[in-house]
């Protein structure tokens, strides 16, 4: 499978992310609202391309047998960049 993703399109910390994230890459589930498009490449690999706070990232090939392993410790372990842990949470409260 391969799986566009606009990381900047939702507000939720990287925690949150990562949870969703691993339902994705496990079950295959591409109904989130951060989905942009996604294709049935006929592999058992997901192939990510993502968008992050204005930088496209990827792709980022994960192979069947190490599904299981970026879901559960997260892919912000096997990126080339650090996310943020934050987005746009608190800006109401910050801004006067």
């Amino acid at each position: 499978m391969k799986v566009w993703i606009d990381r900047d399109s939702c507000d939720s910390n990287l925690s949150a992310c990562l949870s969703c994230f691993g339902e994705l890459v496990l079950r295959g589930k591409t109904d989130r609202g951060c989905i942009l498009d996604w294709e049935d490449d006929g592999t058992e690999d997901v192939t990510v391309y993502m968008r992050s706070e204005g930088e496209e990232h990827g792709p980022y090939v994960i192979p069947a047998d190490q599904r299981e392993l970026v879901a559960y410790e997260g892919w912000d372990k096997f990126v080339d960049f650090i996310p943020s842990f934050r987005r746009n949470e608190g800006v109401d409260r910050t801004e006067k």
